[in-house]
């Protein structure tokens, strides 16, 4: 099995890949769900995720989410079979590291890569009306600084494939397809 996880600066696309995948069959633990139930259990304001993230991660270590996506990403793979697997929302290189010591060689970091002004991110964030999401340009660059923080440049960099998510939502969707229907056929050829 492929495992495919994406990994970018908020507002990126992440979840529109992760959206392509699920219209495709393909199995999504989205990290950021870690996160939300935390929020959820402690009943705290959607808005504090970041803070909650930033203590997870401060008690239990840089790879926090992973860990806890772990019990997730198990669960799903034994009740869906599938020839790849996407994790959506690493943050980190201790996550990648993580997975790459728990999910072995089949793991695949992909990076969204995106060349817009922040300006265009933050369109995008208030598009989206997410409950978690920030209300001004300021907190989405509090949010890079932080994630940065979380050693996001580095996993970016240590992507082994980059997707750019520069043009339309059709053409993007349409290059995840193709990311996707390439890697289904590896893992086909692998099998025959």
């Amino acid at each position: 099995m492929k495992i495919i996880a994406f990994v970018g600066m908020p507002a990126s696309g992440k979840s529109e890949a992760s959206n392509v995948a699920r219209e495709m069959g393909i199995p999504v633990v989205t990290m950021g769900d870690v996160i939300r139930k935390e929020v959820e259990l402690r009943g705290a304001d959607p808005a504090d995720g970041g803070k909650i993230a930033n203590e997870l991660r401060e008690k239990e270590g840089m790879d926090a989410i992973a860990k806890r996506c772990m019990t997730m990403i198990e669960e799903k793979m034994k009740d869906n079979p599938s020839k790849i697997f996407v994790i959506d929302g690493v943050r980190g290189i201790a996550e990648v590291d993580y997975f790459k010591e728990h999910l072995g060689d089949g793991f695949m970091l992909v990076s969204i890569a995106i060349d817009s002004p922040i300006e265009e991110r933050f369109d995008r964030i208030q598009a989206r009306k997410r409950e978690d999401d920030m209300d001004n340009i300021e907190q989405l660059k509090e949010r890079d600084t932080r994630e940065i923080g979380w050693g996001m440049g580095e996993a970016i960099a240590a992507s082994g494939r980059i997707i750019e998510n520069t043009s339309t939502l059709d053409a993007y969707r349409a290059n995840i397809r193709k990311l996707f229907e390439e890697m289904i056929a590896e893992e086909e050829n692998k099998q025959s």
